[in-house]
């Protein structure tokens, strides 16, 4: 159909209410791009009525409906945090706004203006992340006639201004979008009242800004409130209730309050299957919720039967290509990572891309994330050359994709510098590792952890090249940063003080890599305790070794002993202690002292 054309002997008042039904059932089908066009055909009619101030009693009374696709700002809960559904019958989803009918005044058409306006900013935001400026453009113009026609406290100011809030939360501007919410919570709580669903779809709202800003209490204290009111609104076992329920036991989790999470997890699985069936989104959705929550605690096999059973249900009611299902497929991929079953993370993380290409072609920025995450798998697995074609199809696709100063490029530099770095390939290597300190340093600052990690790994190979000045010069930045970063006591800064400790000694420094081999061990001793001996061996080694070079008899064979104590008491051999560069058998035992005549 083409909307223009056949409404052209349409009165223009008229046209505008067609054309918004045809434009909702168009939202409703998914047909974004269709529905846009609607609109904006709507909107050159009710433009054109708003001057011609032509619409008549009549046309009232031809008007079936006009419900447009304004969103009232009642984002579905399932949305709330990682479900992209868009269901329209519960009270906190994307469901339709009731618009005025036309009453044949200017004042009429000047809402019907206002109405379509506010309908094109939902249509470009559910359309793409990338239309996020056209949806806030539209929905200023619509905020300022509102405002204008009906007043600042309005209540369909008040679902503009909702709108508007999840534009910013689709950018991760909570403090921005809380802003908003917070303007449209005041006046929803006056005009429409504290038991409202229109109050507690913006109080549900806030609080998912508030939760992302970290301020569980108050983010908290908003769900309760949705509760509240949908308590007095619906059935107990309700969709919504069920998500919020779930958000709930995200800030439980987020306290380390697990046993209290688990039970509003389960509650909310009950709640929503109750609500929904077995087989629909919002229950793969809380599904995979709960397999996050046991993937953090490292349950898991209890996270990977919530995860294919998220799955199953997701391939049952979803497209083949849905976004959510490549969330679980990477989700399942990465626990058998995580357990280094290489081949089933390998298949998994295929799968999803293959569905990442169908969906967005094959040049996208989450394409080139798997691939990223395919050459790492292939790595570990120990197949470097599969590894590298993986990564080298990733960094291409982010240079052509993100540009050249994008943190995800610096990601990808960094794991081919360090793939290299092992193949010896020390040029190619310090130069993938300089372009992405020069990235992170643009992006994160100089004193950001993933600064100090890339200066690390410069640091290594001026170590491994013989320059022990510019290693030094490097170890010592990186070890400022993390003191900075990660406290003075961190096993990452007792790494790198054992690294300057050995750039010292072999820049002829013993004095120097003394101090910094004690410095790694004082804090080695604090930190890894039993679990890993080898590393607290090894330093005393270095430590011993020092002192032999020195001729401090005494505290070299002090080193040694407890070196080689170390490894016995971890079933290691004492065989492991190096003396000067040769390998020294400590494993002779010595007889018991006579006891004294």
């Amino acid at each position: 159909m083409a909307p223009d054309s056949d409404t052209q002997e349409v009165p223009p008042s008229l046209a505008v209410h067609i054309l918004h039904n045809i434009g909702q059932l168009q939202y409703r089908r998914g047909l974004l791009k269709e529905a846009i066009k609607t609109y904006q055909c709507a909107l050159k009619h009710a433009e054109r009525a708003e001057a011609d101030s032509c619409a008549t009693s009549e046309v009232k009374a031809a008007v079936v409906s006009k419900k447009g696709c304004e969103d009232d700002s009642k984002p579905s809960a399932s949305s709330a945090f990682d479900d992209e559904s868009k269901d329209k019958d519960s009270a906190t989803s994307a469901d339709m706004d009731q618009t005025n009918q036309c009453s044949g005044s200017n004042d009429s058409t000047n809402d019907d203006v206002a109405a379509t306006l506010n309908s094109l900013g939902v249509l470009h935001y559910h359309a793409s992340s990338d239309e996020s400026d056209l949806a806030m453009s539209e929905f200023k113009r619509a905020l300022d006639l509102r405002r204008a026609r009906l007043g600042p406290d309005h209540q369909d100011a008040a679902t503009v201004l909702n709108n508007m809030g999840r534009v910013h939360v689709q950018k991760d501007e909570f403090d921005d979008a809380l802003k908003y919410y917070e303007e449209a919570l005041r006046i929803r709580k006056e005009k429409l009242g504290p038991n409202s669903l229109d109050y507690a779809a913006t109080a549900f709202n806030a609080g998912q800004s508030l939760h992302q800003r970290g301020d569980l209490e108050r983010a908290l204290e908003l769900y309760k409130e949705f509760l509240r009111v949908a308590n007095v609104q619906f059935d107990q076992d309700h969709r919504d209730v069920a998500v919020v329920l779930s958000g709930i036991a995200q800030i439980h989790q987020e306290r380390g309050e697990h046993d209290k999470a688990l039970e509003l997890y389960e509650e909310s699985l009950r709640c929503g299957r109750a609500a929904l069936g077995e087989y629909h989104s919002e229950v793969a959705m809380l599904l995979n919720r709960i397999g996050n929550f046991h993937f953090e605690r490292e349950d898991l096999d209890a996270a990977l039967r919530s995860y294919r059973e998220g799955l199953r249900i997701e391939r049952a009611v979803l497209e083949p290509d849905h976004p959510n299902v490549v969330v679980t497929l990477s989700n399942l991929g990465e626990i058998h990572r995580q357990r280094g079953e290489w081949d089933d993370a390998i298949r998994l993380y295929s799968e999803a891309l293959e569905l990442q290409r169908r969906r967005h072609g094959p040049k996208h920025p989450d394409v080139a994330s798997s691939l990223n995450t395919l050459g790492l798998i292939h790595d570990q697995k120990g197949d470097a050359c599969a590894a590298l074609r993986y990564l080298q199809d990733a960094l291409i696709m982010r240079r052509s994709v993100l540009g050249n100063d994008h943190l995800d490029l610096s990601a990808t530099l960094t794991y081919v510098g360090t793939i290299l770095y092992r193949k010896n390939m020390l040029g190619v290597a310090m130069d993938l590792f300089s372009e992405s300190l020069r990235i992170r340093k643009a992006a994160l600052g100089p004193d950001h952890r993933d600064v100090a990690f890339t200066l690390y790994n410069v640091a290594l190979i001026h170590q491994q090249r013989g320059s022990y000045e510019e290693a030094i010069e490097c170890y010592r930045e990186t070890l400022r940063v993390e003191r900075l970063v990660l406290g003075d006591r961190h096993r990452d800064v007792a790494m790198t003080l054992y690294k300057l400790g050995e750039a010292h000694k072999a820049h002829n420094d013993l004095e120097g890599a003394l101090q910094y081999f004690e410095e790694a061990l004082d804090i080695e001793r604090g930190t890894l305790g039993e679990e890993d001996p080898a590393t607290l061996a090894r330093t005393l080694n270095e430590i011993g070794n020092i002192h032999l070079a020195r001729g401090d008899v005494v505290p070299m064979m002090e080193a040694f002993n407890e070196a080689a104590r170390i490894y016995r008491r971890a079933g290691l051999s004492p065989n492991n202690l190096i003396v000067s560069g040769q390998l020294y058998a400590f494993d002779v035992s010595c007889p018991e002292a006579a006891p004294a005549a």
